[in-house]
């Protein structure tokens, strides 16, 4: 293995056998474990039974809230460490550029990749909370998110929204997020959710008199839509005031954008000003979850590899060697022709767009040892063979398309479904449309059976050419 790493497309190949947490520090490790046993199963562990009456309901979510508050605090802590860490781990790299040092340069930009990776772990092991408290929805998680905008992570903005969360967090039934912590919320300083009246609430944390005067008259003017209000009230800005109310408006314009379609399942979409209609799924979701989980029953001390296929397209295997692991999972690929991206379950923490590890619904211990490395589990979608599933469920609906089709799609930053240069594109009657990588993200990292999400994406475009007609 060690000759083909002189191939330039080794490492993109190797990827996703990697084990993430064979590359962390010990400590680090030790802590982060901890971190999701309180995000992911700290309740649970507190609760010896399946909660019967509102009481006990109640009882076991103050439960849960406990985990993620305690998770909350460490991770802030780590975070400000890791932020100093990573500033330095920068500045070194500058100095050791500036002396022409190679070796120095190498050991600086490793120490700087690793802080990365920590901070990023971290923020992504918070990312269970919001994922839970969304149910792992989609849709509504993607509106949280402002294309173009920048993430307000720094040590000062965490201790700054810290002890307002923590105020929140005294009622066991609520729990408020920093959202400069969390990987995709660029809505509001903290998240509060509160489970007993089911409200989700955005706060923004404004300092200093004269700027939260200006942020309440912002608002104001926003929500009444009263254009005399805000040239009488804005009269006496000097530049700097109007700069600061300008920027306020447009945020709370994007907030009430962003809550309005969350609430109403609809409204314009605020980064592509598109029209959007979330329709919701009548059915109760169907997983997969379970292939994983009897995969890994299967190892043992002389069997190192388990392999099944769900549906004849989503290809996973679940191994305690890395070697069999990289080898036979190539290999069985390459046997059935499937030339379809190959992803580990981790890859989670790299990409926030996905359903943290966390937030999976599989047993802890075995969600530890994917964490630390011990069990490798390795999925494929095959494109190819889901477009065949999907033109057996409703003949026509999926097709392969060539880049060139796709060319107007993809102008707009859109991330589509592609097996190597090929999209897939979906059609009923007049409607057409790409398919994002949504869909594979749910497949791969929400376990969510193919068939099902099909089904949904076949009724929902029978829906809108029905309310179209």
């Amino acid at each position: 293995m060690g000759k083909k790493s002189k191939d330039p497309t080794f490492e993109q190949q190797f990827q996703p056998f990697l084990r993430l947490g064979r590359y962390l520090p010990d400590d680090f490790l030790k802590a982060t474990e901890e971190l999701l046993f309180l995000v992911s199963a700290y309740g649970k562990s507190k609760t010896p039974k399946q909660p019967e009456t509102r009481e006990q309901y109640f009882e076991f979510t103050a439960h849960v809230h406990d985990g993620w508050k305690q998770a909350q605090r460490r991770i802030a802590a780590l975070l400000t460490d890791a932020l100093s860490r990573r500033d330095a781990a920068t500045a070194n790299e500058k100095v050791q550029h500036r002396l022409r040092n190679r070796d120095g340069q190498l050991l600086a930009k490793r120490a700087s990749s690793l802080v990365r990776i920590e901070i990023n772990i971290l923020r992504r092991i918070l990312d269970t909370v919001l994922w839970t408290i969304f149910a792992a929805e989609h849709s509504t998680l993607r509106r949280l998110f402002v294309v173009g905008g920048k993430s307000n992570l720094s040590a000062k903005n965490i201790a700054d929204a810290m002890p307002t969360a923590e105020r929140f967090n005294v009622n066991p039934q609520q729990i408020a997020l920093c959202t400069d912590i969390l990987s995709i919320v660029h809505v509001g300083d903290l998240l509060v959710a509160n489970r007993e009246t089911g409200a989700v609430d955005f706060v923004e944390l404004k300092a200093g008199d004269k700027n939260y005067k200006i942020s309440k008259i912002a608002e104001f003017a926003v929500k009444s839509g009263c254009e005399r209000f805000e040239g009488f009230a804005t009269a006496g800005f000097d530049e700097t005031d109007m700069e600061q109310f300008q920027r306020v408006k447009r945020q709370t314009e994007r907030n009430q954008t962003i809550m309005t379609a969350i609430h109403s399942e609809g409204g314009i979409d605020h980064n592509t000003g598109i029209e959007v209609k979330i329709f919701p799924i009548k059915d109760a979701p169907e997983f997969w979850n379970s292939t994983i989980i009897d995969c890994y029953h299967q190892l043992n001390e002389s069997k190192k590899w388990a392999i099944a296929t769900i549906e004849e397209c989503v290809h996973v295997g679940v191994y305690s060697d890395q070697e069999i692991a990289f080898v036979g999972f190539k290999s069985w690929m390459a046997s059935i022709k499937c030339k379809s991206r190959v992803f580990n379950l981790t890859d989670s923490f790299r990409d926030p767009w996905t359903r943290p590890l966390g937030a999976t619904d599989l047993p802890f211990e075995l969600v530890k040892k994917i964490f630390r490395g011990d069990i490798l589990v390795i999925i494929c979608l095959d494109i190819v063979r889901m477009v065949q599933l999907a033109n057996q469920m409703l003949e026509g609906f999926l097709a392969l398309t060539s880049a060139r089709d796709a060319a107007r799609v993809r102008g707009k930053g859109i991330p589509l479904l592609q097996c190597e240069d090929q999209f897939v594109r979906a059609r009923i009657g007049t409607a057409t449309y790409f398919v994002g990588e949504g869909l594979r993200d749910r497949v791969v990292f929400d376990q969510h059976l193919p068939s099902q999400l099909i089904a949904n994406h076949i009724s929902t475009m029978q829906t809108r050419e029905v309310a179209a007609s």
